[in-house]
């Protein structure tokens, strides 16, 4: 085999592998965050080390962030809202002209705003009713998982050393019967 065929190959195999190693990781990583998801509802937990076999210290952890509450505005009720109470806010764009908030504004105005209990959204600074946002239904809770420093090249060492076996961590699938 050439030497440009043995590279050829290389990079080939190691395509393939990266491949199945993404499927695994998002399935392991599904799962990882499911289970603290669950745990958080039971018991309240937010973050978990992951420790390896043989190593006392963590390498990395996962930590659940809480989503933030979201928010619809109906940017041409916004805009007709602009005009009546801060009409200075309201910028025309050309060559079309079209009327939109300042971003500056639209920025701050967004960022004072809160939800009252019975949903209806008001400037925080105010208390007067914008009618031109509803609250969004917030996303799943997500996850961060992050390296403690160290936490890669002790992943590696352990990998090396034969702490760490990959055909289970890996799982990869049995070939297809013909």
């Amino acid at each position: 085999m050439s030497a440009v065929q043995q590279q050829a190959m290389r990079a080939a195999v190691l395509k393939a592998l990266m491949d199945e190693v993404r499927k695994a990781y998002d399935a392991a990583r599904a799962e990882a965050d499911n289970s603290l998801v669950e745990l958080n509802g039971e018991l309240g937990v937010t973050t978990i080390e992951v420790r390896l076999p043989g190593y006392g210290a963590a390498v990395a952890q996962v930590t659940l962030t809480e989503p933030k509450t979201g928010f619809v505005v109906d940017e041409g009720k916004f805009v007709d809202w602009c005009r009546l109470e801060h009409p200075t806010e309201v910028q025309t764009t050309v060559p079309a002209p079209v009327d939109t908030v300042r971003p500056a504004f639209r920025k701050a105005l967004l960022s004072r705003m809160r939800v009252e209990r019975d949903g209806t959204v008001v400037d925080g600074e105010t208390g007067r009713v914008l009618d031109f946002v509803e609250v969004a239904e917030p996303p799943p809770p997500s996850t961060t998982l992050t390296f403690k420093k160290g936490g890669r090249e002790e992943v590696a060492a352990a990998y090396r050393d034969g702490r760490l076996a990959l055909p289970e961590l890996l799982a990869l699938p049995a070939a297809e019967q013909e």
